[in-house]
């Protein structure tokens, strides 16, 4: 007689390691995201440094949204999903900007001048820069909103995300480092609290 050993999935069991992980890159990708601004060229553009900190930053900070997302499913399995691609074309768009600042200051553009040589292949940089862009801070706003719709984090969590969901674009758009710096400390205020709340020993 035979008998078949069961094999628990992956989500049927709290996996040791992965919560602490994405609860670390939930801290350190918005960290190393908010250092990018204080490294912005006198341009008014990203360069090498500030670039390789955005495109980290975001990496690790996908990393750990990632795990927001998938406490997410169970209740919204359908709204997890469409945030999820969200934030991963978002975060895409996020690091090819990144890569542009290295490229900008090594051949010294301006960000006037960089934008305009991007419009040389206008499709190619909607697809990989202004498209995918502002997906990033809508999957913020997407994320906060689902939180404070399942209440499972206090709803001042959700509506500190939502609330940098919203001010993201104007903290980056105009580069003005004063709003940027309040931007960003009030993203790692936000998602240290995530951090903090999914990684808790639950009672």
């Amino acid at each position: 007689m035979t008998t078949t050993e069961s094999v628990p999935s992956l989500g049927s069991r709290p996996d040791r390691f992965l919560r602490p992980m994405q609860g670390v890159c939930l801290v350190l990708g918005p960290a190393t995201f908010a250092a990018s601004t204080f490294f912005w060229l006198p341009t008014g553009t990203y360069g090498a440094t500030s670039g390789a900190l955005l495109s980290v930053g975001l990496a690790l900070w996908t990393f750990g949204l990632i795990g927001v997302v998938e406490d997410l499913r169970s209740r919204l399995p359908i709204i997890s999903s469409v945030v999820l691609l969200t934030l991963i074309f978002g975060a895409f768009g996020g690091a090819a900007f990144g890569v542009r600042g290295l490229y900008d200051e090594l051949f010294g553009f301006t960000r006037e001048a960089s934008i305009q040589a991007v419009t040389t292949f206008p499709l190619a940089a909607d697809v990989i820069f202004y498209w995918p862009g502002p997906l990033f801070p809508l999957s913020l706003l997407m994320i906060g909103l689902a939180l404070a719709r399942t209440r499972i984090v206090p709803l001042w969590t959700a509506a500190l995300i939502c609330g940098v969901g919203i001010a993201f674009p104007f903290s980056r758009i105009p580069r003005i480092g004063w709003v940027a710096h309040l931007v960003d400390a009030a993203i790692v205020v936000a998602f240290c609290a995530i951090a903090y709340l999914r990684t808790r020993p639950r009672t």
